[in-house]
């Protein structure tokens, strides 16, 4: 059993030693789980079409006119993703949704489980970046500009969920 140092990452400085262990148990449970539906994934030969259905995916959202940079994702990149997405040629594969769920559904409960402690690490985040000579309004608006990229990200996310499966 691996035992890993949480001394130099300031981890001690959000979690309690009561909120660490709770923290590895859950990380535990969950990476056996991971395993578990790792495999099951692989088994039912999912890697293939999910590698074939996405590199489809990743063809349709990239285009020169509308996409040139998938770092800015809203707009052109994601109105062809959402197109290719809305065509159901081809229909993402169930196994691949069911994954995508799965992995979704975990972030939200990892969120919902600490986000008080999140916030604590964002405002420290601000003050490192500012002391590094970035104002507030900067650190503001890159904030921003991240919220927004990745909500439209989700809203191409929830298309995908939402669509036939084969």
């Amino acid at each position: 059993k691996a035992v890993v140092s949480t001394q130099s990452t300031g981890f001690n400085e959000y979690f309690s030693a009561e909120d660490q262990a709770t923290l590895a148990e859950n990380a535990r449970a969950t990476l056996y789980a991971f395993i578990s539906r790792a495999n099951d994934f692989c088994d039912a030969g999912c890697v293939r079409k999910t590698a074939r259905y996405f590199k489809a995916l990743f063809s349709a959202t990239h285009d020169e006119a509308t996409c040139p940079v998938i770092g800015l994702y809203c707009g052109g990149c994601q109105d062809n993703a959402d197109g290719f997405i809305a065509t159901g040629e081809p229909a993402v594969p169930c196994c691949t949704q069911d994954a995508l769920d799965s992995i979704s559904e975990s972030i939200y409960e990892l969120i919902a489980d600490y986000s008080n402690i999140a916030t604590s690490i964002e405002a420290d985040l601000k003050a490192a970046v500012e002391a590094s000579g970035v104002s507030t309004e900067e650190y503001e608006a890159m904030k921003e500009v991240a919220t927004e990229q990745l909500g439209c990200i989700e809203e191409t996310y929830d298309t995908l969920s939402e669509s036939d499966c084969a």
